[in-house]
């Protein structure tokens, strides 16, 4: 948590511990949550926005303030399935909060922290290829109720909807973030397969997708810095996924010294 220079670990229940980067406890801050939350992000010192887990609620986020305790609950719309590798919602870049939902959900979002409200900035449209939630099976999302069997039935639709998409060959944005100068989706149609990466220069309005392999294989990213997209891979699927034509001889050095058993690599693809 920047406000604090420090880390914050979640507890799902409402409590906030917040260590220094040598792991010292700097603060452990409560709250009560109206329903269990899974993902956070400081707004400020006191005010936090956070998620909940899907049958919990019908696409909600909460803005709580630690030291008022006031929560207000802010809707979201569009989301279709469940299907996702991603492992973040909420981004800060520059002086903006966004949110990017969780699955199969083609908006982002800037989230307005003084009105306590979530505005739809982009929307991802990808045509034909677009998966539309009619006659699809089973649900999207849930519902706020306080019957245990609801919430079992929930789980149970969404389930059967996520794994209906999962097998039916359409074309799904599985990761999805962006920074100021670029948009990355990545895309995936199979179960199994190594997937497609669409790349969107936002200042110059022009798009370039890698598919399936073409020009070369890339690893599924999880965020960007500047112009540099990151990746985490084993040290045993490297050579996948590198092209030496793209490396200096000092990087494929690297690569080839590297053992099987070593820790998880991280590759940096430059933008130009």
């Amino acid at each position: 948590m920047p406000y604090l220079k420090g880390i914050d670990l979640l507890n799902p229940y409402g409590t906030i511990y917040t260590y220094s980067p040598t792991f010292e406890l700097l603060a452990k801050r409560k709250f009560k949550p109206e329903f269990p939350v899974d993902y956070l992000m400081a707004l400020d010192t006191d005010n936090y926005i956070f998620t909940n887990p899907f049958m919990w609620t019908d696409q909600e986020v909460s803005f709580v303030n630690l030291r008022t305790q006031e929560a207000i609950s802010a809707n979201y719309e569009g989301t279709i399935s469940e299907n996702t590798m991603a492992h973040n919602c909420f981004y800060h870049i520059g002086e903006q909060f966004y949110f990017v939902p969780f699955g199969l959900n083609y908006y982002f979002y800037q989230i307005d922290a003084k009105e306590k409200k979530l505005n739809p900035i982009m929307y991802l449209d990808f045509g034909d290829a677009e998966v539309e939630d009619d006659n699809l099976p089973g649900r999207a999302s849930g519902k706020r109720t306080d019957s245990d069997e609801e919430r079992r039935k929930i789980t149970e639709d969404a389930t059967e909807r996520y794994q209906y998409l999962r097998k039916s060959g359409k074309t799904l944005p599985l990761l999805k973030f962006f920074n100021d100068d670029y948009v990355y989706i990545f895309l995936a149609k199979a179960v199994r397969g190594y997937g497609s990466h669409y790349i969107y220069n936002r200042k110059k309005n022009e798009g370039f997708l890698l598919k399936e392999g073409k020009p070369f294989f890339m690893y599924p990213c999880f965020g960007i810095i500047d112009n540099v997209l990151l990746a985490i891979c084993q040290p045993d699927e490297l050579s996948q996924y590198m092209d030496r034509n793209l490396m200096s001889p000092q990087e494929i050095h690297k690569m080839e010294t590297l053992k099987e058993d070593d820790n998880p690599v991280i590759l940096k693809y430059y933008l130009k």
